[in-house]
């Protein structure tokens, strides 16, 4: 038994900087510090950590099943583990970045975690030349989902709770595409 076992269990949920939100199993969140000047923490870490006044210190991270990398030229940078799923949102409107869609699919490839992208506004007149740039995608066997989040809710939480309900899933993608939408279409006043 590791010598942290006696200590808090928790998940990462949001990372700033040196600070990390660490949520307890029954859904009570604390500001954490980690023990030392250098963390490898990221958000989806399972951690054990103890109250220090207000606030907690990150004493152990348990053993990840995954860990998603972000790189760039100079450097590679971990953030996100233990995740079932990656879902990446692109729109009809504005055009989406095919780089950031490949590296985001090869970042969850190399990690050994699911990926599908969702298709948002697929009601705009540009969803089709959106649709002809994601076919290459589909015929590698990359799963594609549309919606129009905004335009039809209903038929858009009924694509995305299966895709959602009972999985630790990563929504990626760049400004514009419907990330806060999701989050206030499946959890209304969240944001």
């Amino acid at each position: 038994m590791s010598k942290f076992a006696a200590l808090d269990l928790g998940r990462v949920v949001a990372a700033h900087g040196r600070h990390f939100v660490v949520e307890s199993p029954e859904g009570e969140r604390t500001i954490c510090h980690p023990r030392g000047k250098k963390s490898d923490c990221v958000v989806g870490d399972l951690v054990r950590w103890q109250p220090a006044g207000d606030e907690g210190v990150i004493e152990h991270i348990e053993p990840r099943r995954n860990l998603m990398h972000r790189q760039d030229e100079w450097k590679t940078k971990s953030f996100a583990a233990n995740l079932d799923a990656v879902l990446v949102i692109v729109a009809a409107d504005p055009p989406f970045s095919e780089a950031q869609l490949a590296r985001a699919l090869i970042a969850a490839e190399s990690a050994g975690i699911a990926a599908d992208v969702l298709l948002n506004k697929c009601d705009l007149p540009q969803a089709a030349a959106a649709r002809d740039r994601l076919a290459p995608y589909r015929a590698m066997g990359v799963p594609v989902h549309e919606v129009a989040m905004k335009a039809s809710p209903d038929a858009a939480r009924a694509v995305l709770t299966p895709l959602l309900t009972g999985r630790t899933t990563l929504v990626l993608g760049p400004s514009g595409m419907g990330k806060s939408t999701l989050i206030n279409l499946m959890v209304p006043g969240a944001t």
